[in-house]
């Protein structure tokens, strides 16, 4: 779709609104140092108050806690940067950065990003996303129930909370305490209630880059997890896979604190560009791409759920369809409402 530089000013002019005198903060590590050095570039193209923290010079990975330096240098920042690889356990120390950025800042959070998401996602037409996805609003403000279905088995009812909000993610953050996910383009909130059965194509958080896609056209087999939902909770015991290491990773996850297996967000995706384009394997675009299913953490700050956890980890679903209060608005991935 582009280039790396071409992504990096997306993200630098468009999508966080760099200005000349502004400060801006980058976080990034070996692995992605070329994209957090693009960043860097678009950026001094605008402003000479720049900074940029390679983790790996402060500790050894994986990280439990921020280290002391960037700590101390977020206050200094307008725009601050998250772009590093995602790093089994350190999810804690990116979300204890991403609230320290916001009480100063705008932040734009980019866990597991890579050259190729620079290229593909952060290229999108974001102006375009923007639109739809505040459009989307107006049609889901007042929702009470979704269903959920795809050809693999996945069968949800959500139940919505009116006092919950849906937060549009249209990657357009130009205030102060504003952030997302770049590649940005979705529609999330909190289930109030969550029923049913789940089939999952790809999971978030570090399981996105051991595990891939888990139902590719070339592989050998398919190997989705399943999962049971009763009362907004994960069933541990009714989870199968056929990659038993899987299996076994994603019931110790799911058992990390009281709500890690609770229902915790549902999202549609707003990424125009991406929806037509196929999954990577890189959870922080795919989830742009295709609704999905998260467990743990609700985000309250963002949704106003009453409740909290230390993970959130998101379960893609392919060729989904979704009704909203009974009328169809996607079917096998595609929006079936206008998007202009």
């Amino acid at each position: 779709m582009g280039t790396l530089d071409e992504g990096a000013r997306n993200a630098v002019e468009v999508c966080m609104g760099v200005k000349p005198g502004e400060h801006v903060l980058i976080v990034t590590d070996k692995l992605q140092y070329e994209v957090g050095n693009a960043i860097r570039r678009a950026a001094l193209g605008i402003t000479q108050h720049v900074r940029l923290f390679v983790l790996e010079h402060y500790g050894e990975r994986p990280m439990t806690a921020l280290p002391e330096e960037i700590e101390k240098a977020v206050p200094w920042a307008n725009v601050t940067f998250w772009a590093a690889e995602s790093k089994k356990g350190e999810l804690p120390m990116r979300r204890s950065f991403r609230l320290l950025a916001t009480k100063y800042a705008r932040h734009a959070h980019m866990p597991g990003v890579t050259r190729l998401l620079m290229e593909q996602g952060m290229c999108s037409d974001y102006r375009r996303i923007s639109a739809f996805t505040n459009r989307l609003e107006k049609i889901l403000k007042d929702v009470k129930e979704l269903r959920i279905t795809n050809p693999a088995g996945t069968d949800l009812v959500i139940e919505l909370n009116p006092e919950w909000r849906w937060k549009p993610s249209d990657g357009i953050y130009h205030e102060k305490g504003q952030w997302g996910n770049l590649p940005e383009g979705e529609i999330f909130t909190a289930p109030f209630r969550a029923e049913g059965h789940l089939v999952t194509d790809e999971l978030g958080d570090w399981f996105s880059k051991k595990y891939g896609i888990l139902t590719k056209p070339e592989a050998e087999k398919d190997t989705p997890v399943h999962i049971d939902i009763v009362d907004s909770r994960a069933n541990i015991k009714s989870i199968e896979c056929e990659l038993d290491e899987l299996k076994a990773d994603l019931k110790d996850y799911l058992q990390t604190d009281e709500n890690s297996n609770r229902a915790g967000e549902i999202a549609l995706p707003t990424n125009l560009e991406l929806i037509e384009m196929p999954l990577v394997g890189i959870l922080l675009q795919d989830e742009k791409a295709r609704v999905h299913l998260a467990f743990g953490n609700p985000y309250p700050k963002e949704t106003r759920a009453d409740w909290v956890s230390k993970t959130h980890i998101d379960c893609i679903i392919k060729r989904a369809t979704v009704l909203i209060d009974g009328k169809k608005i996607i079917e096998e991935d595609k929006y079936l409402i206008d998007i202009e």
